[in-house]
């Protein structure tokens, strides 16, 4: 039995539309338009009633502009278009997000009963390329590695700590840890002077939690601050 069989009267999920080989194209046309289909090796056709719901990561109107997505089905799918804006554009759903895979991962495996703030900072912190795929990843390591009933920001992977590219705001200093500026500036090491050079070692030294690094340098938090924009290290 075929999925639009068992899902009809009911709703089938179909992952990565956009990857259609151009046969497969034809006969999802067919399905959505006629809503009819045949089983593998049987002459019979059937009919199905399930309601469908694509996703896809690719972009779909630059794929129909490239003729890799059929005009046809394009249209067809895209009755209801609803387009969910990337992680980092939505870091209020990081919270909920990480205790729900933490959840999932540990019902399967492991003692790992919870993340720590500072942990979960570096996660808000990160401008996560690979949107919710990349954090079920993260989380999923945290939790083969932590030695603990608690995520530490030491069980966290190491281009979570230590990313090529960095918010340009300050979650503390905004108050808002849900909504840091979108836009990323590179790290250039190279043009660092003495000074920065002496703060960036000593906020890499503390995986960038900005309180333990201004501790050690002698600073106020909001001084380190200040002098991380003046000198442009993020």
């Amino acid at each position: 039995m075929g999925r639009f069989e068992l899902a009809s009267q009911g709703t089938l999920f179909l992952d990565e539309i956009g990857d259609l080989t151009p046969q497969l194209q034809v006969k999802m046309l067919r399905v959505l338009q006629e809503r009819q289909y045949e089983r593998v090796g049987e002459s019979t056709t059937r009919t199905t009633h399930a309601r469908i719901i694509a996703a896809t990561n690719a972009d779909l109107r630059c794929a129909l502009r490239q003729g890799k997505i059929r005009e046809d089905l394009y249209y067809r799918l895209c009755v209801v278009p609803i387009e969910v804006p990337p992680l980092r554009e939505r870091r209020e759903d990081i919270p909920p997000l990480v205790h729900h895979l933490l959840s999932r991962i540990t019902s399967q495996r492991g003692l790992v009963r919870r993340i720590s703030p500072q942990a979960m900072r570096i996660l808000l912190d990160y401008a996560w390329p690979g949107n919710v795929r990349e954090l079920a990843n993260v989380i999923e390591y945290a939790v083969a590695v932590a030695r603990g009933e608690t995520i530490l920001p030491d069980d966290l992977p190491q281009e979570i700590l230590h990313p090529a590219y960095r918010t340009s705001a300050d979650p503390e200093e905004s108050g808002n840890l849900a909504a840091p500026s979108q836009e990323l500036t590179p790290v250039q090491p190279e043009k660092r002077d003495p000074e920065a050079a002496r703060l960036v070692a000593a906020l890499e030294k503390h995986h960038w939690k900005r309180a333990d690094a201004a501790q050690e340098l002698g600073l106020s938090r909001s001084t380190l601050w200040r002098k991380i924009r003046e000198l442009k290290l993020q």
